[in-house]
């Protein structure tokens, strides 16, 4: 029985017991439940650590694959996670160049050991970058399981550590970094002045080379610029390898090396100016001696303070011995000059470089003063730095300056407005001394190219030795030479050539004007006297021939009355009357010519009649030459006679149609015009006024100038025999002329021709006019224009034009000048005006070379022909507008205007 309880209290206990251990275990359960909660929690925490790092991070298992990266690994690298996962890492970015050293590192952070270094990583497109890369073995449970690897690019930080290794080693001032008192880095102009090779200094004492007497203020004054962040210069002694004291003058600053706070310096050496100063300082006594008795004023100041003055100086300013001493030193000057003075001494004792000879302004004790001239310098005086100043009085010098400036400026003035131009030659070597600017604008080069060349390049064509003039007691000489311009041209012109004597030398003042336009207007006045005397002379003999031939056509009528047409002499006298009757239209011409015939003359639309015209001639001249109508609205009327008018334009189309055999285009167009007197001035027989212009061009072979200079003249011709009789031309210029109109001709061979036709409009018709310009403002505007244009006075008289409205005008000769002028100014041009038959590459070509430099070029093309025939294939090409030539100048102006102003 007892053995039963015993047992039933076994039992119980056990089971006790066993209740215990389950308590136990759901406690430890509960408490492994929390740890791997724990856990997990910081497993997450760590991969949003690694996922979301700057840096880029990779997870290697124990055999150097790839588990897992993030996002920055991705980026750095350019592969994406699924690319290089299972992956060794070293073969998939070191690349065969770098394996090894890859490997080893990889290994040695799989063994156990935290690893970091730098070298060079393959991206996926094959390039190598530069990194700094860390590795981190990863231990669980004891027990090594992988590792990650840590990258960072460090390509840009290289860049600019190689950058400044570059410009430190290069410096031309010695150069050092200091770290915890040692020497980290150093450059070879330190080296040169220590005379100790680099391994002798890197990591010693910054102090060891300093001498030691001056190694406390060395500390002090690096402790006092760092601590206070100053960037001043300090002088100390030190000791190179072969034992010499030299001095230096040193500036220090703070600096990062390395992630750690470090000193940059740079030095000079000063030596051979401390020893100089040494030297002036023992020479002062002899030196005072020297100033006291000095021409100039002398003072010399510490700091601001005057401390020395010379007697010269004391009574130059007006003050008693020992009155200046201790007053501040910029009470000496105007008080103009007061403040320049005060910061410049300040500038010069800190050690910067400051003029130090300059003009001021003095002031006497009495407050009047005078100009003067000072010469400053810092000296050693009383053991100290001071400044000496020099004082010189320069009134009469200034005063004979300021005349000499008023009577150079004056005579500059002159010779600079004169239009003729001006040089000076030297006689024994003929070259230009000296060139106005007008005669640099004619000669066409930079005044540097005129001056010290020889005269006759430019001047005459008379070699040295053979000048008409090389004796002064030669009278002067007035005569017409020729200029010879930078391009080759020649322009007549007059000269004057006086002989004068500057500085003891023989020189000759040539002036000479451009008569070029006087030339040209001798010419046009020949050609009107011819015109006049052959006109004179048609008339008359058409008059009287005409008055014979009524007698032979009168008495063959006669004869053909009392004659049967069976009769043998019939046929033969209506052949006498036939010829009578053709003689009598050339004398009619030859008197239309000759304006003999009246003209009835009434109010017309030029407009009608060029309609009406244009119809008779498609009737008349081939299909495979187009007739173009480009009529002016709003026209005003001349005064005309209809038929001579008709006969004009028929004469004239007809012309066309000979110098079209293969067909071309025919255009007619209207305009009213103003001819002002700039222009009345170089076209002989136009006068001022409002017009109505009548341009008719063809597309033609055209003329060339021989041609041209003969056209209206009566029987000439370019025609074969038979086949004109040379009167069509001579009679448009006498209509012209009965009109009082004028008539010009633009051809060129293979370029068409233009005739323009002026036609004064009816008196009432001009008033209107008038009070409509009055109401319209010319505009003018600030642009630059470059105007191209092989005729000078062409070019002149733009440039006066556009000038006087406001413009910056470039000018050029030809196409090749423009394209260069362009190419070098093209920013600063807005507006390109080109001629179109120039010589060269002419202005077709010339345009479209500047269309390939810059195809948003604005270029209005001007020209003499119509805007409708040559001309216009250009404007086709690119151009934004066109100016008829001779300038109109209101039109012209309001074209330019236009173009500018279109975006």
């Amino acid at each position: 029985m007892k053995d039963e309880d015993k047992t039933k209290e076994q039992l119980i206990n056990e089971l006790a017991e066993l209740r215990q251990r389950v308590t136990k275990f759901k406690e430890l359960e509960t408490k492994l439940k929390k740890t791997k909660d724990k856990l997990e929690h910081q497993k997450k925490h760590l991969e949003s650590l690694i996922k979301y790092s700057s840096l880029a991070i990779v997870t290697l298992d124990e055999g150097q694959i790839i588990i897992s990266c993030n996002r920055d690994f991705e980026k750095l690298f350019q592969f994406e996670e699924s690319e290089i996962i299972g992956k060794n890492l070293d073969e998939l970015i070191a690349g065969q160049k770098y394996i090894e050293d890859a490997v080893s590192y990889t290994k040695e952070a799989l063994s156990g050991k935290a690893i970091h270094g730098y070298g060079e990583r393959k991206r996926k497109d094959g390039i190598y970058i530069d990194v700094e890369f860390f590795g981190v073995p990863v231990v669980i449970d004891g027990k090594l399981v992988g590792a990650y690897g840590i990258y960072q690019d460090i390509s840009e930080r290289k860049q600019a550590e190689e950058l400044f290794r570059t410009l430190f080693a290069r410096s031309p001032v010695g150069l050092f970094i200091i770290q915890d008192r040692k020497f980290k880095l150093i450059n070879p102009q330190f080296l040169q002045l220590t005379g100790y090779k680099e391994d002798e200094f890197l990591d010693t004492d910054s102090l060891a080379f300093i001498l030691p007497e001056d190694r406390n203020m060395v500390m002090e004054n690096t402790i006092k610029m760092l601590k206070e962040k100053l960037f001043l210069p300090f002088e100390f002694r030190v000791i190179n390898k072969s034992g010499e004291t030299r001095w230096i003058e040193q500036t220090i600053t703070s600096i990062q090396y390395q992630t750690r706070p470090a000193v940059l310096g740079y030095y000079v050496d000063i030596t051979e100016r401390k020893q100089a100063e040494d030297a002036l300082e023992q020479s002062e006594e002899r030196y005072r001696g020297l100033v006291e008795n000095s021409f100039d004023g002398i003072f010399i100041q510490k700091g601001p303070k005057i401390i020395f003055t010379n007697q010269r100086l004391n009574k130059m300013l007006g003050y008693e011995i020992g009155e200046l001493l201790g007053l501040d030193h910029w009470l000496v000057y105007h008080p103009d000059y007061q403040e320049l003075t005060r910061k410049r001494a300040l500038a010069r004792m800190q050690g910067e470089k400051i003029p130090p000879q300059y003009e001021v302004k003095l002031q006497r004790k009495d407050g009047s003063w005078f100009y003067g001239e000072i010469n400053a310098r810092v000296i050693s005086f009383e053991e100290g730095p001071g400044i000496q100043v020099w004082v010189r009085d320069i009134s009469e010098r200034k005063q004979a300056e300021e005349e000499l400036r008023d009577s150079e400026k004056r005579l500059k003035t002159i010779l600079d407005s004169i239009q003729a131009g001006i040089v000076l030659i030297n006689v024994e070597t003929h070259t230009i001394v000296d060139a106005n600017p007008a005669a640099i604008k004619m000669i066409g080069a930079p005044k540097e190219e005129i001056i010290g060349h020889v005269c006759h390049k430019f001047i005459c064509s008379a070699e040295k030795g053979k000048c008409p003039i090389t004796n002064l007691g030669q009278e002067i000489d007035n005569s017409e030479r020729i200029l010879l311009t930078a391009t080759g041209e020649e322009v007549p012109i007059l000269k004057t050539v006086t002989p004068i004597l500057l500085n003891g030398q023989a020189h000759l003042l040539e002036s000479f004007f451009d008569i070029t336009e006087k030339k040209k207007l001798e010419a046009q006045l020949q050609q009107a006297q011819k015109m006049e005397a052959i006109g004179t002379l048609a008339g008359g003999i058409a008059h009287d021939f005409n008055n014979m031939l009524q007698a032979i056509s009168g008495y063959t009528q006669i004869l053909l009355m009392g004659k049967k047409a069976s009769d043998p002499d019939y046929e033969k006298l209506e052949a006498i009357e036939k010829s009578a009757q053709r003689a009598s239209d050339l004398t009619k011409r030859l008197l239309i010519f000759s304006r003999k015939v009246e003209s009835k003359l009434r109010p017309i639309d030029l407009n009608q009649e060029i309609e009406q015209v244009s119809k008779m001639l498609e009737r008349t001249i081939p299909k495979m030459i187009n007739i173009e109508l480009h009529l002016a609205e709003n026209l005003k009327i001349i005064n005309a006679d209809p038929a001579q008018i008709e006969q004009i334009m028929m004469n004239l189309g007809v012309n066309a149609r000979d110098a079209m055999p293969d067909g071309g285009r025919l255009i007619f167009e209207t305009e009213n015009v103003i001819l002002d007197e700039q222009y009345c001035k170089i076209h002989l027989g136009a006068r001022p006024g409002k017009y109505v212009k009548l341009s008719i061009s063809d597309t033609g072979h055209g003329m060339d100038r021989e041609i041209l200079s003969h056209i209206f003249e009566p029987f000439y011709t370019t025609k074969e025999t038979g086949k004109g009789t040379g009167l069509g031309l001579a009679m448009v210029y006498g209509i012209v002329k009965n009109h009082d109109g004028y008539i010009m001709c633009y051809s060129e061979p293979g370029e068409g021709t233009t005739f323009k036709i002026y036609f004064p409009i009816i008196e009432k018709e001009i008033k209107t006019m008038e009070s409509k310009e009055e109401k319209v403002p010319i505009k003018g505007g600030s642009e630059t224009i470059l105007l191209v244009d092989d005729e000078e006075a062409i070019r002149e008289l733009g440039e006066d034009i556009f000038t006087r409205f406001g413009y910056t005008v470039l000018m050029a000769s030809d196409g090749e000048s423009a394209l260069e002028i362009y190419s070098e100014k093209k920013e600063e041009i807005n507006l390109v005006i080109l001629d179109i038959i120039m010589p060269g590459i002419g202005g077709r070509r010339c345009l479209e070379k500047l269309l390939k430099m810059n195809p948003r070029v604005k270029v209005i093309i001007a020209s003499g022909y119509s805007i409708n025939g040559p001309t216009k294939e250009v404007l086709e090409a690119g151009a934004k507008g066109f100016i008829s030539k001779p300038y109109d100048m209101r039109g012209m102006l309001k074209t330019v205007r236009k173009i500018l102003d279109e975006d």
